[in-house]
């Protein structure tokens, strides 16, 4: 017998849309977010492509990267974050209602922000890794079309996933009666964004540079996030299931480390762009990238 659907598994994305025809709000916020993912995500890496010396690539590849398994089967996962912060910005809409309209507006406009803060580094310093060649599936011919993979460090399905997760039950927290009614969807979003985040390792569109590096990104963005979330996501990735990783204690020992290490410069009161900035500098041993504001 197959468990039954929470709520969030049961809101289509479309909601979301449906509600922006009628709600200003909801409507005005998705307009920004898109504009934003345009202009950061698709027109910095395709800037990029047209002309390649417009600022420098840096391969974050890193020798851990080789004891993890390509599985494309996960790719079906990974594809859906997406969809992941649209059905869950939808339920908090079609659940709280009007009420909690303004945070559902701010959250939708901040998975803009979100974009427009990793365009920080992007725009100075691009990453990538080597990643497979396309193969016999339709998801990975989409995402080679439409992703020239330059935007690795830091990692915008990390940061969009652990966002999701983290607001979604702030905002239960916040606005339901009795919270404890909402376990299963609290449960599920935080596993759900876990799985998409450990994907982004399996279909070999990401290094285990840039998981730290999208957790720190949204540390230094939203107060609490550090200690709701990420110290409680490094502790439950690959726990329960390596999905094939050999090394995984390895893999998250490290990823735990390099989170560390950038949250000692980040509490010393520096920018969180600069720091990836330098970071990446380091990482390829130049100093063409520029540091700084």
């Amino acid at each position: 017998m197959k468990p039954s659907l929470n709520g969030i598994q049961k809101t289509s994305p479309v909601f979301l849309w449906i509600s922006a025809l009628s709600v200003p709000a909801i409507r005005r916020a998705l307009g920004k977010t898109l504009k934003l993912i345009f202009i950061n995500f698709f027109g910095l890496q395709f800037q990029t492509v047209l002309k390649p010396s417009i600022r420098p690539v840096v391969n974050v590849d890193h020798p851990l990267d080789k004891s993890i398994p390509f599985v494309p089967g996960w790719v079906g996962l990974y594809n859906t974050f997406t969809v992941f912060w649209m059905k869950s910005a939808g339920w908090l809409y079609r659940e709280f209602g009007n009420e909690a309209l303004d945070d559902i507006g701010k959250f939708v406009h901040e998975i803009g922000l979100l974009y427009e803060y990793a365009g920080r580094v992007y725009s100075k310093c691009q990453s990538t890794t080597n990643r497979p060649g396309v193969i016999a599936d339709f998801n990975f011919i989409v995402i080679h079309l439409f992703d020239p993979h330059l935007h690795c460090v830091p990692s915008l399905h990390v940061m969009v996933c652990a966002y999701t997760s983290f607001m979604t039950d702030s905002l239960i927290e916040k606005y339901a009666d009795d919270p404890s009614r909402y376990q299963a969807e609290r449960d599920w979003v935080f596993k759900n964004s876990i799985e998409i985040i450990e994907s982004v390792l399996l279909v070999k569109q990401h290094s285990v540079n840039c998981i730290p590096a999208g957790y720190f990104m949204n540390t230094a963005l939203f107060p609490g996030f550090r200690e709701k979330w990420a110290e409680r996501s490094i502790a439950e990735m690959f726990k329960d299931d390596p999905k094939g990783l050999d090394r995984s204690d390895e893999v998250m020992d490290y990823i735990k480390k390099l989170y560390d290490s950038f949250l000692e410069k980040l509490d010393s009161g520096r920018d969180e762009a600069e720091i990836l900035l330098e970071f990446l500098a380091e990482y390829a041993g130049t100093d063409e990238v520029e540091i700084g504001r």
